[in-house]
């Protein structure tokens, strides 16, 4: 209800604006979203989402598949999930780390690249965003590199010398 005409105008006379929203979980996404996203697209904002991994909310592979192929239906960009951090009286929507990687598996050959956003941790005492990823690069050797798909085949890949 605050992204009016009137904002929208004002938004759209200093291009380019980049925004981040937050949103968790695909009941979040509402015709209201929708159409305050398309104000914001119209006026030329570009548009982008900061998930938090929640315990519960949003920690199974199927749910943030969901959330994602609906945040690009109302054209959001996923751009991060976040690991939640450990925060006095949150602690009971922290995930184990292995769920967001579980989640981060279930994405790619899944669902559309663009679907895809970055795992991060935001590590303690100013350690800064670190992305965790599924390993496909396995291992280095003479000549090749050895590759896993996301469906966990293994191919060897000419690799040149720098």
């Amino acid at each position: 209800m605050r992204i009016t005409p009137e904002l929208c105008s004002i938004l759209s006379k200093y291009p380019p604006i980049y925004l981040n929203t937050q949103f968790n979980h695909p009941k979040e996404i509402t015709t209201e979203v929708y159409a305050g996203m398309q104000r914001l697209v119209s006026a030329g904002v570009i548009l982008g989402n900061q998930s938090v991994l929640l315990k519960g909310i949003n920690d199974s592979p199927h749910i943030m598949k969901k959330l994602l192929h609906e945040l690009l239906k109302v054209r959001i960009r996923p751009y991060y999930i976040f690991q939640a951090k450990h925060v006095k009286g949150t602690g009971h929507f922290i995930c184990p780390v292995e769920a967001g990687m579980e989640i981060m598996e279930n994405l790619r050959g899944f669902t559309s690249g663009l679907a895809i956003p970055t795992y991060i941790i935001n590590t303690p005492n100013g350690g800064g965003k670190t992305p965790l990823l599924p390993q496909y690069l396995l291992a280095h050797q003479a000549g090749k590199v050895l590759l896993r798909t996301w469906e966990g085949k293994v191919y060897s890949y000419p690799n040149v010398r720098a």
